[in-house]
């Protein structure tokens, strides 16, 4: 089915007041899948490994479709405009978000396709405009990942306001406000904010998704957590991994902070794959990718941005977080045989983990294990129903 025919289809079977539940963010599988920064230099992973990811756009289209062929639900891509530094100058080369995700939800059919924005550099009436856009691409299939903005040296790039961090969600609660406003007001409205006036604001077409695409964000600090119990529908968690009761505590505290506002919210991490057939393999590359090939200056440049301007990690972690950010961005570490991978899965669905962001050094290569190897495992685990569509 060619992308023009997936909005028509959509319309036929669905009413508009209903697309968002065709969304796969929405289904009924306990633990969804995606895979993330394959629109960028290296991925997630910090280091000079033979195979680190080089980024064309031929890999990124065969990806894309891979992943929506196995039925998984998520393509997400990072918003970064310039590298880390080191040897890798990790994340250099990127594709810009929207107009990848415009791109990517042109040649898929199943997977909600994402941008990732970083608010102050966008104003918000057009990214409403470009947000529509990408959803009639995909036949309403978009889904927004919302960041507060946080990396100095590209916002002196933009020559933008570089806010401190609580005045950073002030801006991007006002920001998020107008963008939905200007997703669902039929007629033009005047804003006159903090941050932001207008006359006659206006936007259209609307989504197709109703009453607006989904939205994740990855607050983490308490005010980050605030903003996003009010504002998103997925809260992109970052586990701190010092033990189980308090992975479970902070994904319960996220979750009840939406409850609170009679609000629904999904909790989604990223995690970092080393799968093989044994145990010893999988940790046998997974310490050479790592201790041996890491890019240290990079990985060092990046926590200090990540401490000094992001107040995502306290101090106390950071540098048991050295290890995990060179082997996947600070993502939780899902190595192991597949056995050991579901078995993992299992235990983070149990601690109220809705989806699961993957990532890998060799993304071709290791996506299509994951799909031959864990994915069936996954099915008789209870965590996932087989995609009919899945070859």
């Amino acid at each position: 089915m060619g992308f023009e025919s997936v909005g028509s289809w959509i319309l036929r079977l669905y009413p508009l007041g209903s697309l968002t539940m065709i969304n796969p963010l929405y289904n009924d599988n306990q633990m969804k899948l995606g895979v993330m920064a394959f629109n960028c230099s290296h991925g997630s992973t910090v280091t000079t490994v033979d195979g680190a990811w080089p980024m064309t756009w031929e890999n990124n289209a065969e990806l894309a479709r891979m992943v929506d062929s196995a039925g998984m639900e998520v393509v997400l891509p990072v918003g970064r405009w310039k590298g880390y530094g080191g040897e890798t100058n990790f994340n250099n080369r990127t594709f810009e978000c929207f107009t990848w995700a415009a791109a990517i939800g042109a040649i898929t059919s199943h997977c909600a396709v994402f941008a990732t924005i970083h608010v102050p550099l966008i104003h918000p009436v057009a990214a409403a405009k470009m947000g529509a856009t990408v959803d009639h691409v995909s036949g309403g299939r978009f889904a927004l990942n919302l960041v507060a903005g946080w990396f100095k040296d590209e916002f002196e790039m933009f020559g933008a306001e570089w806010r401190g961090h609580d005045r950073r969600y002030n801006y991007a609660t006002e920001w998020v406000e107008l963008v939905k406003r200007l997703w669902t007001e039929e007629e033009a409205f005047d804003h006159e904010g903090e941050f932001f006036q207008g006359t006659a604001l206006w936007s259209q077409p609307k989504p197709l998704q109703s009453p607006r695409p989904p939205i994740m964000n990855a607050g983490s600090s308490p005010t980050g957590q605030a903003f996003s119990a009010a504002h998103a529908d997925m809260n992109f968690v970052m586990l701190r991994q010092k033990d189980d009761e308090s992975d479970i505590a902070q994904i319960n505290h996220l979750k009840t902070m939406a409850t609170e506002l009679k609000r629904s919210s999904q909790c989604w991490i990223h995690g970092y794959v080393v799968c093989r057939e044994t145990e010893k393999e999988a940790q046998d590359y997974l310490r050479y990718y790592v201790i041996e090939r890491g890019d240290d200056v990079a990985v060092n440049n990046m926590l200090e941005i990540f401490g000094g301007q992001s107040d995502t990690l306290e101090p106390s972690v950071m540098e048991a977080f050295k290890f995990h950010f060179k082997a996947g961005h600070g993502g939780y570490p899902l190595v192991g045989t597949p056995e050991k991978i579901v078995a993992q899965m299992e235990c983070l669905s149990a601690m109220g983990v809705d989806g699961i962001l993957l990532s890998f050094v060799d993304y071709l290569g290791e996506t299509q294990q994951w799909i031959d190897k864990v994915m069936p495992l996954m099915c008789q685990a209870g965590l996932r129903q087989a995609f009919p569509g899945a070859r």
